[in-house]
């Protein structure tokens, strides 16, 4: 025999679904965005910057980074750092990512995963994987996230400066909260 309310619960819950498939991710506090690349003879160089946004649509998430601001702590290699990427002309690094694709974890858990997205760099875009950790604090995922690139597969010349070059290979980095709903 068939209950009388099926029609209504399946109703409820599609309504339920279509409620939670619908709530967006907003960035919330400060994010950490960086970068980390080495060189010949113990040469390790970060840059980092605090432009983030976040924005979701047709269940896609996009994180987008300024790469014209980005700081390494030495004026001149910052001037350097910004022709190599062609910041004036793409001043923006961006992922986007399905959201389908990314395991979130329950409230008050953490988990580790691993994704695919297609990420920007120079006006190139390139399908990447990247590795992230969550943590959920009610509607708050606080996500650390990092991603190895060669920058040459984006466009980017090896970046060299008096005869001395960079590693072609740079792990960007990023730590941020977003906000579900």
């Amino acid at each position: 025999m068939r209950h009388p309310f099926a029609p209504f619960r399946l109703a409820l819950l599609a309504l339920s679904l279509s409620a939670v498939a619908s709530a967006d991710f907003k960035l919330i506090d400060k994010p950490e965005v960086g970068f980390h690349v080495n060189g010949p003879a113990g040469m390790n160089i970060e840059g980092t910057s605090s432009d983030l946004k976040a924005s979701e649509a047709g269940g896609k998430l996009t994180l987008s980074a300024g790469v014209d601001n980005l700081k390494t702590g030495i004026g001149l290699r910052d001037e350097h750092l910004k022709k190599y990427i062609g910041a004036e002309q793409f001043p923006r690094a961006t992922l986007v990512v399905d959201r389908a694709g990314l395991k979130l974890p329950e409230d008050n858990q953490e988990l580790d995963g691993e994704a695919q997205g297609n990420f920007t760099l120079h006006g190139v875009t390139k399908p990447v994987h990247f590795k992230y950790r969550a943590k959920r604090t009610g509607s708050d995922y606080h996500v650390q996230a990092h991603m190895l690139i060669d920058i040459t597969q984006f466009g980017v010349e090896k970046p060299c400066y008096l005869r001395v070059c960079t590693d072609t290979d740079v792990k960007i980095k990023a730590a941020f909260k977003l906000r579900d709903g």
